[in-house]
This record gives structure tokens, C-alpha cells and sequence, in this order.
């Protein structure tokens, strides 16, 4: 490294295969756990937007 930049690879030293494998299961880790983040925002916006229309739902029948 120099002055704090990691060296990039050129077309004379392309990472191995055992680097490759270990990159791409670092990239399917990763898509697996921004999947459940995704799944769990899902979750909590449903859940919120239930309880918001019910409150909204109560609150016009009291003034209504």
C-alpha cells in the first residue's frame, strides 16, 4: 500500500481462485443479510401502518 491506498488488482495479478471463492461468499453473506434487513423493515412498516389506521380509525369515531 501506498500512502494509505490499497493496490488494486491489474490483469497480470488477478486474485486466485481460493480468493475469488472467499469474496463470493463474502458477497452472498452479505445479500443474505441485507434480504433479512429488508424483510424485517417490511415487517415493522406493516405492522406500524395497522396500528397507525386503527388509531386513526378510533380517533375519528370519538369526534365523529
Amino acid at each position: 500500500m501506498k500512502n494509505g491506498i490499497r493496490k488494486r488488482f491489474t490483469m497480470n495479478e488477478l486474485p486466485d481462485e481460493k480468493k475469488l471463492l472467499e469474496l463470493l461468499e463474502l458477497a452472498k453473506d452479505a445479500e443474505h443479510k441485507a434480504r433479512d434487513l429488508y424483510e424485517m423493515g417490511e415487517r415493522f412498516s406493516q405492522k406500524w401502518e395497522k396500528r397507525l389506521e386503527s388509531r386513526r380509525e378510533t380517533t375519528g369515531q370519538k369526534q365523529g
